[in-house]
């Protein structure tokens, strides 16, 4: 197994039992049981802050399994030299290096430029290599552009195309930008612990956690491929 299939299979698994937690805490209380800690007794408001917990946890595990991809892809890049780069890869690379420390000042940018084509002459080493996400929070939209900046081949099977379309359930959005959006809202404040996740039931965040996880399975596979078969390179290499 990969470190890229670990990764996502550890998250999973640590997802799992969360949501398992949860949903034996909300079974006590449907049966009436008092479940208490210490003096505190558990009640409907703990669980709902449980609920929000597990949707910022779902989205971490897409945040660390890009990372996590970014990360592979970086290393498997570096250690070839820049002239067996293929030109997606080159530019790829110039829009991380161009978007670091420049003011906009001429100056600034020639020296951006300059540095570039030396470490791409092998001039100067380039010790770390990483590749730029696109703007906005970790969606299967912003995975699939990823994707495509650095030409992987990425296609969505007949299993998961339907299950990752805007969707009313999810407000007209697809099931990760939902998630995405939900996210945020409770990172950022916009709703509270407790209302980040009033309006869904436990099987709703399962759901949204299976379409999510399966998705994720399916990139790992597709960027795998990328690196295994080296498409990062010109075709002469």
């Amino acid at each position: 197994m990969s470190d890229l299939q670990v990764t996502l299979t550890e998250r999973r698994q640590e997802f799992d039992g969360h949501l398992a937690f949860a949903t034996a805490l909300d079974r006590r209380l449907i049966e009436g049981d008092t479940i208490s800690i210490g003096e505190m007794a558990l009640t409907a408001r703990h669980l709902l802050t449980i609920k929000s917990g597990l949707i910022v946890h779902l989205y971490n595990v897409v945040e660390a399994t890009m990372t996590k991809v970014i990360d592979e892809i970086g290393k498997e890049v570096l250690a070839i030299p820049p002239a067996q780069w293929s030109q997606i890869t080159v530019k790829e690379w110039l829009r991380h290096y161009a978007a670091i420390g420049v003011d906009g000042n001429e100056d600034s940018r020639l020296d951006v430029v300059h540095t570039a084509a030396l470490k791409l002459l092998a001039r100067q080493p380039i010790q770390t290599l990483k590749f730029k996400k696109p703007s906005g929070t970790w969606s299967d939209k912003v995975i699939l552009e990823f994707s495509r900046r650095l030409g992987v081949n990425f296609p969505l099977n007949a299993q998961i195309a339907p299950r990752i379309q805007a969707s009313p359930k999810y407000r007209d959005l697809t099931p990760l930008e939902f998630l995405a959006d939900r996210r945020n809202a409770i990172a950022h404040g916009r709703r509270t612990f407790e209302n980040g996740a009033n309006d869904l039931t436990l099987p709703d965040i399962a759901e949204l956690a299976s379409i999510t996880l399966d998705y994720l399975v399916l990139a790992v596979s597709a960027f795998e491929a990328y690196i295994t078969q080296k498409q990062f390179k010109t075709a002469d290499a």
